[in-house]
């Protein structure tokens, strides 16, 4: 094998691939990138088994072949070498590839390309098990973020680490939950297809870097499997296999208290309340008080201090109007502003054992849900 290409478009590509590679490997050559030089271009194909990642980089490819380069050693060397055009070339003597730049050159083992595990497949053409949407890159950013940190860590909850893309009814719903708060966008799609998908957290985040505004996204999917595909990169992954909440059950169909208020005072005002958490804390409680013309913050922690603020209200609308008031996780009140878009935003509140529930109309639906913090005698927990 003997490739040249340009330093600076091998190094995002190495970069991208590295994240995909496991810390901790089942195999050992799974440390290694499946690197593949062909017709007009390299191909760097990197896995962990669950995810699968492919990049193609132009190049000019004198000897075509492949081998395995370890992962990590590669994406370093790469980043420190100078820009300008790179020679990777195959040395049948020492059983390493080489790779040439301006100043110097430097040596990398490989392993063979035949150790390398096959990667997961992606579908390329339509079959009858088989659907796929086409989607412009900037349009599935802004979707995704909407609902990804709603989301369960992986850690904690790797059954609800994902989000969930329901077809249905013409309409695609996105949906994401941690169980303590959800996130909902339903917008139309013109598919009248019925598919369900639950797709790791991980596999999305991963995109979203991968992706560029300008992209032509196709999301294609059969059986357990869920491929991404541009002209630049392919990332495949394995659907999650536990079954999302019945979310319907959880939204309130009439709220007993709905406020309209600027989002950016709400937002910043929980910005504010949100460094009122004692050191042992991870995330500030704070209470919201609704009065007549007022939304009212306080927070209060052991060795910080106490705050307390109001937002004025455009309106307040509820059948009878009384004073509402609840205990809520700050961050998670917070998180929704930061990807809402109007002005002002509508904000439910159902007394202090219901959730908090923002909605807003755009292009789209969304809803974002959030439980209340129980409190227990005097303190809150």
């Amino acid at each position: 094998m003997k490739v040249c290409c340009s330093r600076n478009q091998l190094m995002t590509a190495a970069a991208s691939l590295s994240r995909i590679v496991p810390s901790r490997p089942a195999l050992p050559v799974l440390n290694g990138l499946l690197i593949t030089g062909e017709a007009d271009r390299l191909v760097l194909q990197g896995t962990d088994l669950e995810l699968s990642l492919t990049i193609t980089v132009p190049a000019k490819v004198e000897e075509p072949g492949e081998i395995v380069l370890c992962a990590r050693p590669f994406d370093t060397l790469i980043r420190r070498l100078p820009e300008g055009e790179l020679v990777l070339a195959w040395n049948e003597i020492t059983r390493q590839v080489e790779v040439s730049f301006a100043q110097g050159r430097a040596s990398l083992e490989t392993w063979p390309a035949s150790d390398y595990p096959p990667l997961q497949p992606a579908p390329r053409e339509l079959c009858a098990d088989q659907q796929e949407l086409v989607i412009e890159g900037a349009r599935w950013k802004d979707i995704v973020r909407k609902v990804l940190f709603a989301a369960a860590s992986q850690d904690v909850r790797p059954q609800f680490a994902g989000v969930y893309f329901e077809f249905k009814e013409d309409s695609l719903v996105v949906a994401a939950t941690d169980t303590y708060r959800l996130a909902l966008y339903r917008l139309p799609c013109g598919m009248s297809i019925s598919a369900g998908l639950f797709i790791p957290v991980r596999a999305l985040g991963e995109l979203n870097r991968l992706l560029e505004d300008q992209d032509q996204l196709r999301v294609a999917w059969e059986q357990n499997l869920v491929s991404f595909q541009t002209a630049r990169f392919c990332l495949t992954a394995r659907l999650l296999e536990s079954q999302f909440p019945a979310y319907e059950r959880v939204i309130p169909g009439r709220d007993e208290l709905r406020v309209e208020v600027e989002r950016k005072a709400l937002l910043y005002a929980l910005e504010r309340a949100s460094l009122f958490a004692a050191p042992t804390d991870t995330f500030a409680v704070a209470e919201v008080v609704v009065e007549e013309n007022s939304l009212r913050l306080a927070a209060q922690a052991a060795q910080v201090g106490s705050y307390l603020e109001e937002i004025p209200l455009a309106a307040c609308l509820g059948a009878e109007y009384q004073e509402m008031r609840a205990f809520f996780n700050t961050h998670f009140l917070l998180e929704p502003l930061k990807v809402m878009d109007n002005q002002e935003i509508s904000l439910g509140l159902n007394g202090p054992n219901g959730p908090a529930v923002y909605r807003e109309e755009g292009e789209g639906s969304y809803l974002h849900l959030v439980l209340p913090v129980c409190r227990a005698g005097d303190g809150v927990s």
